[in-house]
């Protein structure tokens, strides 16, 4: 494989990684919030019905 191509797939997977980080953080967080919304309307998250499993 030539060094061009090399660095190319080398970018994509980067790029890759980096979206993959970013949608992963993304869940965490709206699941943090969603978290925090239900102790405010004073409902125990661990009880809240869960959905899909991601």
């Amino acid at each position: 494989m030539d060094h061009d191509r090399e660095h190319e797939l080398d970018q994509l997977m980067d790029r890759a990684s980096a979206a993959v980080l970013r949608s992963l953080d993304a869940t965490v967080d709206v699941k943090q919030r969603l978290q925090e919304l239900f102790r405010r309307a004073g409902v125990d998250p661990e009880l809240a019905p869960k959905s899909g499993s991601r």
